[in-house]
């Protein structure tokens, strides 16, 4: 396991009986922001995993996440926690304000409340530390790489499930 991965996001990424869903969100045209739709594309179709990616407008999945009626959510999204680039850390709900970034209409934890009420699902936060936000499409390759490993340690746990 690589040190990036601590025992917390490890436990974050395992599945819970009941459906499991992956929400990503941020904007591709904002460099490292762009983290959780890279990852959502490196996930898609992968079997027994839903996914949904929100983009840079997370409020439009409402509908869709409470049609899917899920048990536990991993929402997965660029952060600003002042950690190294591509750091992966659990993100409590409370911080979200002060630690993502502010890309999108609605902040994620009030778009999550609003699923959780609907859903009584266990959701879970992951940021990734983002390296710049600046206007372009590539990932930082600290950020890349914890892309990489998130996607490597997610396809393990969901590689039997249907």
């Amino acid at each position: 396991m690589s040190n990036l991965l601590t025992d917390d996001i490890v436990a974050a990424l395992k599945p819970r009986e009941g459906r499991n869903l992956i929400i990503t969100a941020g904007n591709t045209f904002r460099c490292d922001d762009g983290v959780g739709p890279c990852l959502a594309g490196m996930l898609q179709n992968h079997e027994g995993l839903h996914v949904i990616d929100a983009g840079f407008t997370p409020e439009n999945i409402i509908d869709d996440v409470i049609a899917l009626n899920p048990d536990y959510i991993v929402v997965i999204d660029a952060a600003d926690f002042q950690g190294r680039p591509g750091e992966v850390r659990v993100i409590e709900e409370t911080a979200i304000p002060q630690t993502t970034l502010s890309t999108h209409a609605i902040p994620l934890n009030v778009i999550t409340r609003i699923i959780q009420e609907s859903t009584q699902a266990e959701i879970v936060f992951l940021g990734i530390q983002v390296r710049s936000v600046m206007m372009g499409e590539d990932l930082s390759p600290e950020v890349k790489k914890s892309a990489d490993l998130l996607c490597q340690e997610i396809k393990k746990y969901y590689r039997h499930l249907t």
